[in-house]
């Protein structure tokens, strides 16, 4: 079974890893860490983004939290 990471501003989420992760051709791969600065500007705006109502979403947060 494959499952697909969430994404968030062009940036895939993964949050096991704790990073937001971009691939390009031209600048390769970028690895942003959730406790960095810019990271945790992502973070707070994938955040809102999550559905409390959703199991799923709030799956996501708790893991995001450990």
């Amino acid at each position: 079974m494959t499952i697909k990471l969430p994404e968030f501003k062009g940036y895939t989420v993964d949050v096991k890893l704790k990073q937001f992760r971009k691939v390009s051709k031209e600048k390769g791969i970028k690895f942003i860490d959730f406790d960095s600065s810019e990271g945790d500007k992502l973070l707070a705006g994938y955040i809102d983004t999550l559905d409390l109502n959703n199991p799923r979403d709030k799956e996501t947060l708790n893991a995001i939290w450990r």
